[in-house]
């Protein structure tokens, strides 16, 4: 066997590393285990990936050492097929060989995902020093920064990377998206960034200008949903609830998906869309044709700026009508006409912090389908402890040095009282030791903090049995994590803001609950309402035994409700469109004394203010 040495390319569009290896360089079991993980077998490729053969590799490479691109693709596949134990050990007999910025990047993946967040840090750190120049890796090494809590240290190095690459949209979204988790926001500033991100890498030169469409205002329309997050995610859960709502004599419904990784969530998706396409790996040009010969009239984007995004597919038009379902913040876009929201998450005065005209869903941008598994609502645990246990089960980005220092008010204002935080990666002895010196700096012992790391999903919902009443984050407040715990009967106080939409989440969906009285408008507010209710175990015991048939009977889980509302919106949004093409014709038509309709011009000005034909 040759000396090899591993060897990579970027995708230019999605920033990914791929490994460059010769398949006649491969063990035949390695080449089919390869092409099964690449077209979604992953059971077929853990037979292939057994022992025996894995074993017959190491024999192999015992006799020669030096094949190193070998030992990198088994590594990868095992990783793929979830051994990641296995594929840390074979990455970690690669660098005895050398030492490849790509090995130290696949060891921080395997530490981040097995919870190890300090870990992944520091072999991504080893990863940039071994190959200062590659922004791929430098991105996701700011990425483990802040998610050990670091943000403002996480944000400069995208930054850079942006500064060095200014066409670099997945590091330029990267930043948009995580300038949420900044403790002072400021809704200007957000929106300047935004709409730069347009200018960049989305300008309204690339949008279609004039579509097809079958201009009947009231026939059935064809929607095409385009996202990545078709997965066990937060936002599939609010979007299942709405697609299996829907009314199918109204709507036609497309799936394009993005999906890293297709489980058994996008699998019911798949089922419940009336055409699903897989859009993974194909370039933008192609799925914007794909959408065009599909006839889409209305194209929703659901997740903006997350991670996997296919914007720049929206840039193109491809669809008259286009809109943001699910952005924490608006897309930048010309080429996004609106945005779903609610008139709580966005009053009018926020309306300004947009590019998309907002379209407010009068019972509640939230929908929530509570899981079947979820376990029964327990007592409230401060009846047989004798003090109130609070607690977040929020993503720990959400988690700031304010925010702590708010839950360390209600803490020392309530004598005995216990906090119970729970996150992926809380299992980290760094992280841990990081909150519980921030507590400690605050006036309260660690004694009084308990850290919880991943659980199953049947075990996080029984982890509530554990509090007594939910901290929400500030100002990112918690989306599913607060319907969990309102489900689980446990209430919630959430600190909203005046300025950002992600800060107001919480009070949006505590008023659909009728109860308003959990959500503070002001930090002393938010103190003072959580010892409130903890000084009245009594109180706290009836809230907790009535809150699952109170949010059963609410518009959070009224998923029909939820689809007829979204559908009038549609509807309406559609029908401006039609009126606006039918005006543009009639302005265009010559009037009786040889020039144009003023009046046809002010019409079509009027309702067609947000369309991109304005552009």
């Amino acid at each position: 066997m040759e000396q090899s040495s591993i060897s990579f390319s970027t995708d230019p569009d999605s920033g990914e590393m791929r490994v460059l290896v010769s398949d006649k360089d491969l063990p035949a079991f390695l080449i089919s285990a390869k092409e099964a993980i690449e077209a979604g077998r992953f059971e077929q490729a853990a037979e292939l990936l057994n022992n025996q053969e894995v074993e017959q590799v190491g024999r192999m490479l015992e006799e020669h050492p030096s094949g190193t691109s070998i030992m990198f693709v088994l590594a990868l596949m095992l990783y793929k097929i979830r051994r990641w134990n296995e594929a840390e050990q074979w990455y970690k007999k690669i660098l005895e060989v050398e030492q490849h910025a790509l090995v130290f990047h696949e060891l921080g993946r395997i530490c981040r995902r097995t919870g190890r967040i300090t870990q992944a840090r520091q072999y991504r750190e080893k990863a940039v020093r071994a190959d200062p120049g590659n922004t791929a890796i430098a991105t996701t090494f700011a990425l483990d920064v802040i998610r050990t809590g670091d943000t403002q240290n996480g944000l400069n190095i995208l930054q850079e990377v942006i500064e060095k690459e200014p066409h670099n949209v997945d590091a330029h979204s990267k930043l948009l998206f995580h300038l949420h988790y900044l403790p002072n926001l400021d809704g200007q500033m957000l929106l300047a960034e935004h709409k730069q991100w347009g200018f960049m890498h989305a300008p309204a030169s690339r949008a279609r200008r004039s579509h097809a469409n079958d201009r009947n205002p009231d026939r059935r329309l064809r929607v095409g949903y385009i996202s990545p997050d078709f997965r066990l995610h937060s936002v599939a859960y609010n979007f299942e609830a709405f697609l299996s709502g829907r009314d199918c004599h109204a709507l036609e419904v497309y799936g394009y998906g993005n999906v890293a990784k297709p489980d058994t969530m996008t699998e019911r998706l798949q089922e419940q869309f009336d055409h699903y396409r897989s859009i993974r790996g194909l370039s933008d040009e192609t799925v914007v044709r794909m959408i065009e010969q599909d006839k889409i009239d209305i194209l929703v984007e659901i997740g903006g700026h997350t991670g996997d995004n296919r914007l720049l597919v929206m840039a193109h038009k491809p669809a008259p009508v286009q809109v943001d379902y699910g952005g924490i913040n608006t897309s930048g876009m010309v080429q996004i006409d609106y945005r779903l929201t609610d008139s709580l998450l966005d009053p009018p005065e926020l309306h300004k912090f947009y590019v998309e005209e907002s379209f407010c869903l009068p019972g509640g941008f939230f929908c929530y389908r509570p899981p079947d598994f979820a376990p029964p609502v327990a007592p409230p645990p401060a009846t047989r402890n004798g003090y109130t246990t609070f607690g977040s089960f929020n993503n720990s980005m959400k988690i700031n040095p304010y925010v702590v220092s708010l839950w360390a008010q209600v803490l020392k204002a309530n004598d005995g009282s216990r906090f119970l935080l729970k996150f992926t990666g809380g299992q980290d002895h760094d992280i841990r030791n990081n909150f519980f010196r921030q507590f400690e700096q605050m006036g309260v012992e660690r004694e009084r903090i308990k850290i919880h790391g991943w659980k199953s999903p049947v075990q996080h919902l029984q982890l509530y049995s554990d509090i007594d009443i939910a901290l929400d984050t500030y100002p990112y407040n918690g989306g599913l994590t607060t319907l969990e715990a309102l489900w689980m009967g446990v209430p919630v106080i959430s600190l909203f803001g005046k300025h950002v939409f992600l800060s107001r989440a919480g009070l949006s969906m505590l008023n659909r609950l009728h109860l308003d009285f959990f959500a503070a408008s002001t930090p002393q507010d938010y103190v003072s309402k959580a010892t409130a209710l903890a000084s009245n175990v009594e109180a706290l015991a009836k809230i907790r035994a009535s809150m699952r048939t109170r949010m059963a009977a609410s518009t959070l889980c009224d998923a029909k409700r939820f689809a007829r509302e979204v559908e009038q919106a549609y509807r309406q949004m559609w029908r401006r469109w039609c009126q606006s093409q039918r005006a543009k014709a009639a302005s265009q038509r010559p009037n009786s004394a040889g020039g144009q309709s003023n009046d046809n011009l002010t019409v079509c000005s009027s309702i067609a203010a947000n369309s991109l034909e304005k552009a």
